[in-house]
């Protein structure tokens, strides 16, 4: 079918699904739903899809689109290398946490990987300095959170520590990674076409994992960085390296629910054995919830859920939860985005919670039919 673009009903979980079978290459498709081209800006893989969509007989796509992101990518490897080269001339060793440090990853596809800011990891004594660097460049502070600096469109994300310990507390005892962590592991490598430090797997999968987790893995180009680095740690032999630090650092559960759907349907390499090592114990209601993510379904508050579990104890897992279901005002305007801090934050939580309850009554009843 030529020019195909069709109309039709897809659920989010099918669209994850169907996307990731383009992605890995274990699927073709006669056609293109109109809602795959949303679907796959939501999850930021719009540019990793287009080379294999391309390459299928009877599909058109719309190039404006295409290039207009080839443009912005251009635009912010061009920022990426300003600020890491001013950083570096001023002495300020800093460390690109995602962006433009992972595009490497993708091969021949390095410039199609989607970047919305600049996520730049510095020493909590120097962040002072750094901000005074990027401010000679013309960035300015952002009006709303203190270590977001904008220029234009391009924002850059300031973080002294990388997992947002000083945003929610809690999390301190979810994980024994630090920022030491990743500068003991950086070396100087490229980032966006210039010599800059690049963190090693053994920090960065476990980072990436977390970091996917936080957010309940809402965005599918988290889970294709975790399978391009599992590539890469396959090709290097680095898995024995990889799985202690997963042990070490305590984030096996994180790293199992990633590393499992990646190998499932990403067609990662990971290691059956490592995926054993790893995995953790579950009890009824968590096998369930690993099941729907294996099924590619988002589940909202996934990432309170697998946190609370990994709490030492009753009295952190309480604390973490205080501080979870009402966090501290700037975390709460960052969930609001705009307007109202109050209102939006609250109606985004019942959204959220909504959905939860929706789940749970579904998996509840499907469970409640199959027994009978």
């Amino acid at each position: 079918m030529a020019d195909t673009l069709i109309a039709m009903s897809v659920s989010p979980a099918e669209s994850r699904r169907m996307l990731c079978a383009v992605l890995a290459g274990s699927q073709r498709f006669p056609f293109m739903p109109l809602e795959w081209i949303g679907a796959a800006h939501a999850e930021g893989v719009h540019g990793l899809l287009w080379p294999q969509l391309a390459s299928q007989p009877g599909i058109t796509l719309p190039e404006a689109l295409m290039h207009e992101h080839r443009a912005w990518i251009l635009r912010m490897r061009h920022a990426t290398a300003q600020v890491l080269d001013a950083l570096g001339r001023a002495g300020i060793p800093a460390i690109c946490l995602r962006g433009q440090a992972l595009a490497g990853l993708y091969g021949e596809r390095a410039g199609l990987r989607p970047q919305s800011d600049i996520d730049l990891l510095v020493a909590e004594d120097r962040l002072l300095a750094a901000k005074q660097v990027v401010w000679d460049l013309g960035f300015r502070a952002d009006a709303l959170y203190r270590h977001h600096f904008v220029r234009g469109d391009v924002q850059i994300d300031f973080h002294f520590e990388p997992l947002g310990i000083e945003r929610i507390e809690a999390w301190e005892h979810l994980t024994r990674l630090r920022t030491a962590d990743f500068f003991d592991a950086a070396g100087i490598g490229e980032v966006a076409g210039i010599p800059a430090l690049v963190v090693g797997a053994r920090v960065l999968l476990p980072y990436l994992a977390f970091h996917a987790m936080k957010h309940s893995f809402e965005r599918l180009i988290w889970l294709c960085d975790i399978a391009e680095l599992a590539r890469q740690v396959e090709r290097q032999g680095l898995w024995p390296d990889v799985q202690q630090a997963i042990l070490d650092y305590g984030l096996q559960r994180p790293c199992y629910f990633a590393l499992a759907y990646v190998r499932a349907h990403l067609a990662a390499p990971v290691p059956e054995a490592v995926l054993t090592a790893m995995r953790p114990a579950m009890g009824w209601a968590e096998r369930r919830l690993f099941a729907r993510h294996m099924q590619h379904e988002v589940i909202p508050f996934l990432a309170e859920r697998m946190f609370s579990r990994m709490m030492p104890d009753l009295r952190h897992r309480l604390a973490f939860w205080r501080e979870t279901i009402y966090p501290r005002y700037e975390v709460r305007r960052q969930i609001a985005e705009t307007g109202c801090v109050k209102c939006n934050f609250t109606r985004k939580r019942l959204r959220l919670l909504l959905r939860a309850l929706r789940g749970m009554f579904s998996e509840s009843w499907r469970m409640l039919t199959v027994s009978r």
